[in-house]
């Protein structure tokens, strides 16, 4: 497994890699000037050289875990070979204003404070992910939802260590896309959300009291369903004998007879909320929004033509993707705030 650890300077990267004791650890920049001592004297083209000759040759290593930086300022760093070279992108998000008071104490780093940071960072993670979707490349942004600088630095080592072992949003997209198809005979396949979607309410909250502010980054990465995984275990799921959330009708009236729920909510909740129904549901903790897009350009790939129903930015990239795709308002007519400033061309809201 050969994972990529990306990240704004002063974010923390090399703070992680020096806790990883279960794999190979190599520092970017040092590896850089071992491999050309007259690295900071080239020209960018020079550079960009000496990256695309490193990536070709860690290519022949089958596991490790290496920083790297998609850009600098305004100058791109990443190159084509360095993205073939990982097969695991982690992202580690602080908050701009954190990162720019690092930054200010930072001698090392205060050239950067020319820039927007946000724009900066906003774009690595835009552009990062984009790659990763269109190279069917698992994505995760590893992010601390309270605000504060005080990563957990262990949980972060324990999702690597998943990660080491097997979690994949990406494969699990391709083994669900592959269920769908040994039993779906028809050209159309409607997918959809569950909660706010499917149904009206929040099942998991409706049915526990469970909240969380997990994605109030906004991300809906592996990593955040992960977490959200090991939140459900610390909350009471009572046995159900009726169904505990009201169904959307319009929604439910819509979708052919091909169709499938699409859930990051509880597993036990929605199983029993797919039997009332007769309507399949995949769910899980590798279930976020990469994996819905993985489902359906995968599905898409098989020749099917996938309509898709999903309310907010866990469903976005599914929605995009999508043949013929429906953004579920909520009752009162308004989008989820998770879409904010996103681009909607193309959905029709229902």
């Amino acid at each position: 497994m050969r994972i990529g650890l990306y990240g704004m300077p002063t974010s923390g990267k090399t703070y992680i890699l020096d806790r990883i004791d279960f794999m190979e650890i190599i520092v970017g920049s040092k590896l850089l000037r071992n491999y050309d001592p007259l690295f900071d004297q080239r020209d960018e083209a020079g550079r960009e050289k000496d990256r695309k000759g490193v990536a070709e040759l860690m290519m022949a290593k089958e596991e490790f875990i290496m920083d790297g930086h998609y850009a600098f300022g305004d100058e791109i760093a990443f190159t084509e070979e360095e993205g073939e070279m990982y097969e695991v992108y982690l992202y580690l998000y602080i908050d701009p204003i954190i990162l720019r008071s690092r930054m200010e104490k930072s001698e090392k780093n205060q050239k950067y404070l020319k820039y927007d940071i946000k724009k900066w960072q906003d774009l690595e993670i835009k552009e990062l992910r984009k790659y990763c979707h269109k190279h069917n490349k698992d994505f995760y942004v590893i992010d601390h939802p309270t605000g504060n600088d005080n990563m957990d630095v262990e949980i972060v080592i324990e999702f690597i260590k998943a990660i080491q072992n097997g979690y994949s949003c990406e494969s699990f997209a391709r083994q669900c896309a592959a269920e769908i198809l040994e039993e779906c005979p028809d050209k159309d396949i409607y997918l959809l959300d569950g909660d706010k979607t499917l149904t009206l309410e929040d099942s998991s909250n409706k049915v526990a009291g469970y909240t969380t502010h997990l994605y109030d980054g906004n991300f809906y990465t592996g990593f955040q369903s992960w977490l959200q995984e090991n939140e459900f275990v610390n909350y009471d799921w009572p046995e159900l004998h009726e169904l505990p959330v009201n169904i959307n009708e319009k929604v439910l009236s819509m979708l052919g007879k091909q169709a499938y729920i699409l859930t990051s909510g509880n597993g036990n909740v929605w199983k029993y909320i797919s039997a009332s129904l007769s309507i399949p549901y995949f769910y899980g903790t590798s279930m976020a929004a990469e994996t819905k897009y993985f489902i359906t350009k995968y599905l898409q790939d098989a020749g099917k033509n996938v309509i898709a129903f999903g309310d907010g930015m866990n469903d976005y990239f599914m929605l995009k993707q999508a043949n013929k795709a429906y953004l579920v308002a909520k009752p009162d007519g308004r989008i989820s705030r998770s879409l904010k400033d996103k681009d909607l061309e193309g959905l029709e809201i229902v």
